[in-house]
Parts: structure tokens; sequence; C-alpha cells
């Protein structure tokens, strides 16, 4: 498991974008620009990523998942978010960003 600390800053790689037809519509993706490949992605997810910036500490961004999903069970919110950041550092979506 990736093991984040609260100073850590993560971002997207260089070559992932993310995109929002409509958020009504409830389509989310995440496109790798080199590849020409997409993810499919949902409304958590999408959030999650959107807040996952390279200036947002990894505190920051807890902090803010768990206020915009605070009806749900904290410990299940973060779980779930730990595990999309270990899935994606690890093929290489998410980075780790000196910037703050």
């Amino acid at each position: 498991m990736l093991e984040l600390k609260e100073s850590t800053i993560l971002k997207l790689a260089d070559n992932y974008v993310l995109y929002n037809l409509d958020i009504s519509e409830g389509m989310f993706w995440l496109f790798d620009i080199e590849e020409g490949s997409n993810f499919d992605l949902n409304e958590v997810s999408y959030f999650e990523l959107s807040v996952i910036d390279g200036k947002n500490t990894y505190k920051e961004v807890c902090d803010k998942v768990i206020l915009k999903y605070s009806d749900e069970n904290f410990e299940t919110v973060l779980k779930d978010l730990n595990e999309l950041l270990d899935k994606l550092y690890k093929e290489g979506i998410l980075v780790e960003s000196k910037k703050k």
C-alpha cells in the first residue's frame, strides 16, 4: 500500500487530463493524451481526482473528500480514496508534486 504523509502532494501525470461532459449526466473520464486511451469514472472518483491537483496536500485532499461525502462513513470513504490513490500511483497515473 502506498504510504502517504499528510504533507505529500500528488498530481496527475502530465499525460493525463480529467474531463466531464455534463455533471447532471454523470459522464466523467480520465484521458491519457499520449496513448489516446480513456477511463470511465464515477462522480466520486472524478471529484477525488479533481482535488488531487498538485497543490493540495494529502491531508487537504482527505479533508475535502470527507467534507463532500460527510453523509458516508468517513473510514470507508478514506479507505476507498487510499485504494484509488494506491492503484493510480502504481500505474503511473498519479505522481508526486513538489509544488505547493
